[in-house]
């Protein structure tokens, strides 16, 4: 069997036997003229994980499955490891395949994505990364909505977030042979450095407008973003890429004003931590921690608008006096806005119409 023929897919999982098996059903009943190797890094799940692995595995091994590609090589090992990262950097050291798919234990792929995705890579022997439209499910997988994704992607779509989805997400062998595997000092936001990583080394980037992956959000998930950790370790790497002070004060704000509005926590105690967690990384002068905390505080009351007019006003006029110059911003405007109309629907329905003008004109 040549490793050219060979599509790879990695999970890393601990304790997720209330969404792991639909997670392999997506691989294994994928169709394509390919070899499927699907490997699963378990870090010593002790609910029910192990047993569903081994039965799936002996349905494979005993040939009692449906199947729809040249064949499935299905294995998973269950240690203790370093974390996910450091599980995942073991999965790729494993697998043989010339294309690879990492995706999360409980989240999917849509029946078809595999044959997309092998297609294009046939096709375009240039292209390095494929990646398309993601779709978002809750715990019950019902659906919330789509997201289609950006046609050239360019560094400077990195800057404030990630765009992309781990899952959606396809790459040749030859790029981490080129780039190196996952930085294990992130755990939470690995992927967020190697896309960048990959575009810094001129790695080639393809959209295919297909839903190639079904994200599951779900409260304690490790993407959450009541999670404090996940946005220390952006804010690191936006550092480690993007040191324009500008740049850095501006997402400091915003991401302190998300965490706060997400968990209804202190923006202040929000924003010290954030402080306190990157000051080996970086040194602000108290101008630049003022108009950092203003931002964050006017983009609190932009989030709060349509809950509470008075305390929206409150979190706007802080920001001013902490730091004038804000009055002068996009941000400011929007509040403003949102503030006269007060009415969601009302804000929404003049915001989709100015845009279908814009566009139209």
């Amino acid at each position: 069997m040549r490793n050219e023929e060979v599509f790879s897919v990695i999970t890393v999982s601990y304790n997720q036997g209330e969404f792991i098996e639909e997670t392999i059903k997506s691989v294994i009943f994928q169709k394509g003229d390919f070899f499927l190797e699907y490997l699963i890094i378990d870090g010593g799940s002790t609910d029910n994980t192990l047993k569903i692995l081994d039965r799936y595995k002996n349905l494979i091994d005993k040939q009692e499955i449906e199947i729809n590609c040249k064949g499935i090589n299905f294995r998973y090992i269950s240690e203790k490891d370093e974390g996910p990262t450091n599980a995942l950097n073991k999965g790729l050291k494993m697998i043989n395949g010339e294309i690879i798919g990492i995706i999360n234990s409980d989240d999917l792929y849509p029946e078809d994505a595999f044959e997309k995705v092998w297609e294009e890579f046939r096709k375009n022997k240039e292209v390095e990364i494929v990646y398309g439209d993601v779709k978002f499910i809750d715990e019950k997988s019902n659906f919330i909505s789509l997201r289609k994704g950006i046609p050239e992607l360019s560094e400077k779509n990195f800057i404030c977030e990630n765009p992309i989805i781990q899952p959606e997400v396809f790459i040749r062998r030859n790029v981490i042979e080129k780039v190196g595997i996952f930085d294990e000092n992130f755990k939470f936001v690995n992927d967020y450095e190697f896309w960048i990583r990959c575009l810094r080394n001129n790695i080639k980037f393809k959209y295919i407008p297909y839903t190639l992956a079904i994200f599951r959000r779900r409260k304690n998930a490790r993407s959450d973003i009541s999670n404090i950790s996940i946005i220390i370790e952006t804010l690191k790497v936006q550092l480690k890429y993007f040191r324009k002070t500008e740049i850095f004060i501006r997402n400091l704000g915003i991401y302190s004003a998300m965490h706060t509005y997400g968990t209804g926590r202190d923006f202040e105690l929000c924003f010290d931590i954030l402080i306190k967690n990157l000051f080996n990384d970086v040194e602000l002068d108290k101008k630049e921690i003022k108009k950092a905390k203003a931002i964050g505080y006017l983009k609190l009351s932009i989030y709060r608008i349509f809950e509470s007019k008075k305390e929206s006003l409150k979190n706007y006029f802080r920001a001013i006096l902490l730091y004038p110059q804000v009055l002068f911003t996009k941000e400011s405007l929007t509040f403003i806005f949102r503030f006269l109309l007060f009415k969601k629907e009302i804000y929404f329905r003049v915001k989709e119409f100015f845009i279908k003008e814009k566009k139209y004109d």
